[in-house]
């Protein structure tokens, strides 16, 4: 049953954002939009769904990376005033967004530096903090399909948006058909686990990573040169469904400890 609870709450997320993004669209506010925006409907779906207002916070400083902020906070609920808490321990769930856009599939670019950063970002919560880390990524459906899951690079121009073509699906099928830069990151179905190993033996990457975060505490937390990140996929929008304008992926992120 908790399972079941958890799997509509997840779904529920990329739902109202596909939602969400879809009417912003609409109403020409397209160019306007930022990762940063995605905050607030994933905030009134968590909300609505019986989190306690109280218990959620927009953007708050890292606890352990100097001159880093995380997008969504949540803490437990026998907290009063998270925005009085001084340490982390209370602190429950992490959210980190993107938006997939044309640079997102460009491999070893800025982007794809950086989406890298947010994942090994709530990897390495998890494995100190042991925190339960998300990593959301929506889009249009064309730029969600051809620069993070990477199926077709085939893109033209029509109306002023992104489109692809052929679609190369299946029509009813809801497994995507991986075959980009993100490939070995993500599983793209419901369910799918994904386990990479990253080195610090290249300039993009983790070595980018370990020069550009600093730790706050370095007595407490040290990098070493690899680390294992395990991305488990908990909602995703079903591609082969024409009529969707956006679309959303929400993967829980892990390392694994040695014991595990």
């Amino acid at each position: 049953m908790a399972n079941q609870v958890a799997q509509k709450r997840f779904l529920s997320i990329i739902e109202s954002i596909c939602y969400w993004l879809g009417y912003q669209t609409k109403i020409g506010r397209e160019q306007l939009l930022h990762e940063a925006s995605l905050r607030y409907p994933i905030a009134d779906t968590i909300t609505a769904d019986g989190l306690p207002i109280g218990s959620l916070v927009l953007e708050r400083l890292h606890p352990i990376f100097k001159s880093k902020k995380i997008d969504l906070v949540i803490y437990d609920t026998s907290i009063v005033d998270p925005t009085m808490q001084q340490n982390d321990d209370f602190l429950n769930e992490v959210f980190e967004f993107k938006l997939a856009k044309v640079s997102t599939g460009e491999e070893g670019g800025a982007e794809h530096q950086r989406v890298f950063d947010d994942v090994v970002r709530l990897a390495y919560y998890n494995l100190w903090r042991n925190k339960s880390c998300y990593f959301l990524i929506a889009g249009t459906y064309e730029n969600f399909k051809a620069f993070f899951v990477g199926q077709n690079k085939s893109v033209y121009q029509s109306d002023g948006r992104n489109r692809l073509t052929p679609r190369g699906f299946e029509d009813g099928s809801d497994i995507w058909n991986p075959a980009g830069i993100y490939s070995d990151w993500f599983k793209f179905e419901v369910g799918g686990i994904q386990i990479k190993e990253f080195n610090n033996d290249a300039t993009f990457g983790l070595q980018s990573f370990q020069e550009n975060y600093h730790i706050r505490d370095e007595f407490d937390f040290s990098y070493e040169d690899s680390i294992i990140v395990k991305s488990t996929c908990l909602a995703i929008t079903p591609n082969g469904q024409e009529n969707r304008t956006h679309a959303a992926g929400l993967w829980k992120i892990e390392s694994p400890r040695s014991n595990e």
